[in-house]
């Protein structure tokens, strides 16, 4: 018994050097309780222990309770993150901060005003102002991005017109491009691909023709493999390459169209991203007030003239001009509003009575359809031929009245 006393002792003394001067009368007490009440004693130690931990917490919920109360003297309530906003939020926020004004439903976006907007009025109208509710037309960024469009058909372009350049080292027949043009429009007609992905073919094959030498039997392998790699850049379900090589008949295989594929894309420096004649297409019908017969009829004379030798080596917005307007001329739209100044700021200030060669390239589209010098029937059967009140024949019987007038309507070419 001695021993334990002393152990108890010395226990209680190293306690109350540990906890301190100002806890040894309740560690003495705690220390010196009978021996024989073992149970009770640690049970009396616990509702202690409860009892203390009951006062901590009271403690703390005073102290919250006073942090609460010093929160909630300000000038909002707090309030927990939330991912989803809700109506209450919305009306909250647009109360508390003016919202854009190109504000969509359920849609807040910040956009960087356009200029254009706050000039004065000039004679055109800004048509991508009617816009600016809908995001996806992204008007404030258009005007830079048919800027950039318009610098870019200048790289694109083809370096030179290979077919009338008859000293060309790559010169070939006019006969032979015909034939592969229409070979082209057929199998996109198949295919059922983008318009865009055509004449991203063309221009695929021309620019590479007008700088390399291909010998005659492997012009086929070269335009299909430029709609392969159009249609790798416009489309999204894509044709398998089988069906190129079925294609062909046999005169191209899955690898030979593959290694082609390297060896033009080579050539192009990988210069794909060509501003397609569509674009310009597009935004001129917005000046045309999106009238579908007219778009119509200006995608034919778009597509005869991406076949025709005339304009291969013309950029995509002035071919784009010349068809909207004969589409124009052809829906008998009156001369004074036939090209107003809507249609000179959204062509790119093309001006048919000052932009050289205008009229003159228009006169030469307008011949070449009423008297076809190459044989398209791929392209002619695509607009329904011969049949009358289709897109064709309305065209061929505009284009052969003017002929036989000698350009002597109110358009006055």
């Amino acid at each position: 018994m001695g021993e334990t006393t002393e152990n108890r002792t010395g226990l209680s003394r190293k306690r109350q050097l540990a906890v301190g001067p100002e806890n040894e009368g309740a560690v003495a007490s705690k220390d010196q309780r009978p021996v024989g009440r073992g149970k009770r004693g640690a049970l009396a130690e616990v509702n202690a222990n409860s009892k203390r931990v009951s006062r901590e917490k009271e403690v703390q919920g005073g102290s919250q309770q006073s942090v609460d109360r010093i929160r909630g003297q300000g000038s909002a309530t707090l309030k927990k993150r939330k991912v989803y906003r809700d109506g209450e939020d919305d009306a909250a926020e647009s109360a508390a901060s003016a919202l854009s004004p190109y504000t969509g439903a359920n849609v807040r976006i910040a956009v960087r005003p356009n200029p254009a907007w706050n000039k004065p009025k000039h004679t055109w109208e800004y048509l991508d102002s009617l816009e600016k509710n809908d995001p996806s037309m992204v008007p404030e960024y258009s005007d830079d991005i048919f800027a950039y469009l318009f610098q870019r058909e200048v790289e694109t372009t083809p370096s030179h017109n290979y077919i009338l350049d008859v000293a060309s080292p790559n010169h070939i027949r006019n006969s032979v491009r015909a034939i592969l043009v229409d070979w082209l429009i057929e199998v996109h007609h198949k295919f059922q691909c983008f318009h865009e992905t055509l004449f991203l073919a063309i221009n695929l094959m021309d620019r590479f023709l007008a700088d390399n030498a291909v010998a005659t039997n492997k012009l086929q392998l070269l335009a299909v493999t430029a709609l392969f790699i159009a249609a790798k850049f416009e489309e999204i379900h894509l044709p398998k390459l089988e069906e190129y090589a079925y294609i062909t008949d046999g005169a191209a295989t899955k690898q030979d169209i593959k290694t082609a594929e390297l060896y033009m894309l080579t050539k192009l420096e990988f210069n794909v991203g060509w501003p397609n004649p569509l674009y310009f297409l597009r935004r001129l019908s917005k000046a045309d007030d999106y009238c579908g017969e007219n778009r119509s009829v200006a995608k034919f004379f778009l597509e005869y003239a991406m076949a025709s030798t005339i304009f291969l080596d013309k950029s995509a917005s002035y071919t784009s001009a010349i068809a909207m307007y004969l589409a124009r001329a052809v829906g008998k739209t009156a001369q004074t509003d036939l090209w107003n100044d809507n249609f000179y700021h959204y062509s790119g200030s093309i001006d048919p009575d000052t932009t050289p060669n205008f009229k003159a390239d228009c006169r030469a589209l307008i011949q070449e359809i009423a008297n076809p010098k190459l044989r398209l029937p791929a392209l002619n059967a695509k607009y329904g031929g011969d049949n009358a009140d289709t897109v064709r024949y309305i065209a061929w019987e505009w284009c052969t009245r003017e002929c036989n007038a000698s350009f002597a309507s109110p358009i006055q070419l």
